[in-house]
């Protein structure tokens, strides 16, 4: 199964995410395919679904953690 990502998630994560999608979704989309878009709705909420027929398999709500820096 191929995963790909919407450019502004931070690729630090994408092996999280890798493995939650290969956790939940285990055969291909109804319409055959089995290649994966991860989709950013807003900065914490993404979508999981179908690369060629947009079919969702889930929402995935992440926490980003923000980089502080001490002066």
């Amino acid at each position: 199964m191929k995963i790909d990502y919407d450019p502004d998630i931070n690729t630090s994560i994408r092996p999280d995410i890798a493995a939650m999608i290969k956790e939940n979704v285990t055969e291909p989309c109804e319409c055959g395919c089995d290649e994966i878009y991860v989709s950013l709705h807003s900065e914490n909420m993404m979508d999981i679904k179908c690369y060629d027929c947009g079919k969702s398999f889930f929402e995935l709500e992440v926490e980003i953690e923000e980089e502080t820096t001490e002066n």
